[in-house]
C-alpha cells in the first residue's frame, strides 16, 4: 500500500477535534455537575434542617374519547415524592442515568472517530465524508465487501466487523488489541471495544436492562473492567439495570481516549500521538 502522509491531510485532524470536543465536554459538564449538586444539597440541608418534602409529582394523561372532542385529565394514585432525607440516594440515581447517556454519547463518538480515520486511509476514493447516516452506511458497506472478497467472516454483531477488517489492514492495530489494558486488568483491548459495543446496546436499545445472556457476555469479555466501573441492581420489577460506579466514571471515560487514538496512530502507523497535536 503507498505510504499515507497523514500530517499533510487535516481531515483527521478536524475527526479528532470532533471527537475530543464531545469526550471533553461531556466529561466535565458530567464532572461540574456532580459537585455542584453535592455542595447545593449540603447547603439545602444545612439551611433548612427542619424541611421535609421537596417536591411531588403525578402521572397524568388526557384521556381522549371518540364521542368527546375535548380530553379529561386523568392521574394515577400513586405520586413521587423527593423528600430531604433521601436527596444523597436521589442525587446518585440521577447521576447514574446521566453516565448511561454520557456511555452512548461517547462510544458514539469513538465509533465516528474510528470510522473517519479508516475513511480517510483505507478508502479515500470514496470523497464522502463520514458524518451523515448515508456515508457511515456506505463505508460499513465498503467494509463489509472487503472481508468478503478476502474471504473473512462479516460479523456485525457489537461492530466486530470493524475490528476484523483494521486486523486485517492493520499488525500495528492487531498488536494493540492483544494487549492488556493495564497491569492489573486481565481484559484486552480488543474485548474493551466488544464490552463497550455491548453497553451501547444495553443502554440504547434495552432501557439499561441487562439479560442473563448479554451478563455471561460480559463476563467472558470484560469481567474484571466491567466490575470496577459498573454494577447490576435490581429495579422494582426484579429486572438488572445498568449502574454506572460513579466515583471511578471518569476513569472509564479516560478508557475511551486511550483507545480511540491509539487505535488511530495504529492506523496511521504513526510512532507517537503528536500527530493529533497531543504532545
Amino acid at each position: 500500500m503507498e505510504e499515507y502522509k497523514v500530517k499533510s491531510d487535516n481531515r483527521i485532524l478536524n475527526a479528532f477535534e470532533i471527537y475530543k470536543n464531545t469526550v471533553f465536554t461531556t466529561d466535565t459538564d458530567l464532572s461540574f455537575w456532580k459537585s455542584f449538586l453535592q455542595t447545593s444539597i449540603n447547603n439545602y440541608k444545612a439551611n433548612n434542617p427542619t424541611q421535609v418534602g421537596l417536591y411531588e409529582a403525578g402521572f397524568y394523561v388526557y384521556e381522549y374519547s371518540s364521542k368527546h372532542e375535548d380530553g379529561h385529565l386523568k392521574g394515577h394514585k400513586i405520586s413521587r415524592l423527593i423528600k430531604t432525607d433521601n436527596l444523597e440516594i436521589d442525587k446518585n440515581d440521577f447521576i447514574s442515568w446521566i453516565s448511561n447517556l454520557a456511555t452512548l454519547k461517547i462510544y458514539n463518538a469513538l465509533e465516528n472517530f474510528i470510522l473517519q480515520a479508516i475513511h480517510i486511509r483505507y478508502f479515500m476514493e470514496n470523497k464522502h465524508a463520514v458524518g451523515s447516516k448515508k456515508a457511515t452506511d456506505k463505508l460499513n458497506i465498503d467494509i463489509k465487501t472487503y472481508l468478503l472478497n478476502h474471504n473473512l467472516k462479516v460479523d456485525t454483531k457489537n461492530n466486530r466487523h470493524i475490528i476484523q477488517f483494521l486486523r486485517s489492514k492493520s499488525s500495528n492495530v492487531t498488536s494493540f488489541l492483544e494487549r492488556k489494558m493495564n497491569i492489573d486488568l486481565a481484559t484486552k483491548w480488543g474485548d474493551f471495544f466488544e464490552l463497550i459495543s455491548i453497553l451501547r446496546n444495553v443502554i440504547a436499545h434495552q432501557g439499561t436492562i441487562v439479560s442473563s445472556d448479554t451478563q455471561n457476555e460480559i463476563k467472558s469479555r470484560a469481567k474484571d473492567i466491567f466490575q470496577r466501573h459498573f454494577s447490576l441492581n435490581k429495579d422494582e420489577f426484579g429486572l438488572k439495570r445498568l449502574q454506572p460506579n460513579n466515583e471511578q466514571y471518569a476513569s472509564f471515560i479516560n478508557y475511551f481516549n486511550s483507545f480511540s487514538l491509539h487505535v488511530v496512530q495504529c492506523i496511521f502507523d504513526e510512532d507517537d500521538l503528536k500527530f493529533l497535536g497531543m504532545n
